[in-house]
């Protein structure tokens, strides 16, 4: 029965599958033909609709009536004229009909009918009614004539001497001019379909671009900043392709500095350790007391490549794989302060609000961010004062010291990888990665003067 089941739910699935193919021949590929399609379709049943309304209510009633009246008028006359015997009444109801009744009628004696009615090309319901109405007043034969004349209809009515014709202005049949309403209906679609095709091409000129800079960037070409134009929800995506691009152009240029710079470093302590070892007696007993000073040197070597590939594996990390969280951030600050205190810090403030919103983001990697601020405050200064500011589009952090600060024409390189602010022996990452932990929340870091006298350090952090 299982399998009888999966069996089912394969053939249903391959079925859909089929279905969708056949549907898909039909549509067209561009998502601004769809789209047009997809208002061009409820426009036309929309205009549909109103036109069957139209003829099926307003205009077949009243060229009902019109024709009840007119096919009645005509069958009273007929009635009149082959009853009378008075040669004077048929003339004064000749003459009355066409005074009162606008109906020119005209006896043509001895003649028969020979033609079918010519109707040819009517707009609307008119003719087929009048021939109905005629038809049921009548029993004797006739025939109407839609084409002979541009403003009259012809009825011709045999009788048993001859023919009487009525000449019936179409006024009298019509309500008004057909082809005023249907140029109306077709031609207010067609320009309401025109202005939304404009905007519609409009705002998929943006999505063209977009799609076009994301195929470019994604086979290793630089489109350039991309300008947000159209509606509110593409205007965001161009600003997110913008901030995309940006970091993963400064994500290669970062990695490209970190190689280059680790392949140039390291090669210094390998050169020593090189020339110390070339220096080691080869052969004979080696007395380790004259060799402590080379020895020592070695392993000063080895802990700065060590210190150097642990820079820069943890540069590499990044903001690594860690998942953003609801954080309390007032609870993060105050652990991050406590920390530092612990290693040494002294504290002149540390203004902390007692409530401080929740955000997504990596606790960790901002862990990681203000520790480093506050351990090279420690270091390079000798107080600190630390402020958290509740901003109404995020956290601002501000880190004083009074230290001797970085000079001025320092303050943008000090973020380039292996770049430091002084001569301290250091990898000069710690301000690389604080950087790039930020930028990574879609924040923002800036270096300032204190007002302690040392380096003011403000970090942004959005909702």
């Amino acid at each position: 029965m299982f399998a009888n089941f999966k069996r089912y739910r394969r053939v249903s699935k391959e079925g859909k599958i089929a279905a969708d193919r056949k549907v898909r021949r039909f549509l067209p590929r561009s998502l601004l033909a769809r789209s047009l399609l997809m208002i061009s379709i409820p426009l036309i049943i929309t205009q549909a609709i109103s036109l069957e309304l139209f003829y099926g209510t307003f205009l077949n009633t009243v060229s009902r009536r019109l024709t009840d009246s007119v096919s009645g008028e005509i069958s009273y006359i007929v009635q009149q004229y082959s009853t009378t015997k008075s040669e004077q009444y048929r003339a004064t109801l000749l003459d009355q009909s066409q005074q009162y009744l606008q109906l020119n009628i005209k006896w043509f004696p001895n003649q028969n009918l020979h033609n079918q009615s010519n109707n040819g090309l009517v707009i609307g319901p008119v003719d087929e009614l009048l021939d109905r109405g005629l038809a049921d007043r009548l029993d004797i034969p006739f025939k109407t004539d839609w084409q002979s004349y541009t403003d009259q209809v012809i009825v011709s009515i045999q009788l048993k001497n001859g023919v009487l014709q009525f000449l019936v202005p179409k006024k009298k049949l019509t309500a008004g001019s057909v082809w005023l309403f249907v140029v109306w209906i077709v031609g207010s679609a067609i320009i309401l379909f025109m202005i939304t095709a404009v905007f519609a091409w409009v705002q998929f000129r943006a999505i063209r671009r977009l799609s076009k800079a994301v195929e470019k960037f994604g086979k290793g070409r630089d489109p350039g900043i991309l300008m947000p134009v159209g509606s509110k929800e593409l205007r965001n995506a161009a600003e997110s392709f913008n901030v995309m691009r940006e970091r993963i152009l400064r994500f290669i240029k970062q990695r490209t500095v970190i190689l280059a710079s680790v392949s140039h470093d390291l090669r210094t302590p390998l050169t020593r350790l090189r020339l110390s070892l070339a220096m080691l007696p080869q052969k004979g007993i080696m007395n380790a007391e004259d060799q402590a000073t080379d020895i020592a040197e070695m392993i000063g070597d080895t802990e700065e490549m060590e210190q150097m590939i642990a820079g820069y594996l943890s540069f590499a990390r990044g903001e690594g794989t860690e998942e953003p969280q609801t954080t309390d951030m007032v609870q993060l600050t105050e652990d991050v302060v406590a920390a530092a205190y612990r290693l040494g810090t002294e504290f002149i403030s540390a203004n902390i609000p007692a409530s401080l919103p929740d955000m997504m983001v990596r606790a960790g990697s901002l862990r990681r961010v203000l520790g480093n601020i506050l351990e090279n405050a420690r270091r390079h200064g000798g107080k600190v004062a630390i402020e958290v500011q509740d901003r109404s589009r995020g956290i601002l952090f501000i880190i004083d010291d009074d230290g001797p600060g970085i000079p001025e024409e320092k303050k943008e390189s000090v973020f380039i990888p292996f770049q430091t602010g002084n001569s301290q022996k250091g990898t000069g990452l710690g301000l690389a990665i604080a950087l790039n932990i930020v930028q990574g929340h879609g924040g923002d870091i800036e270096l300032q003067n204190s007002p302690l006298g040392g380096l003011r350090v403000v970090i942004f952090i959005p909702k």
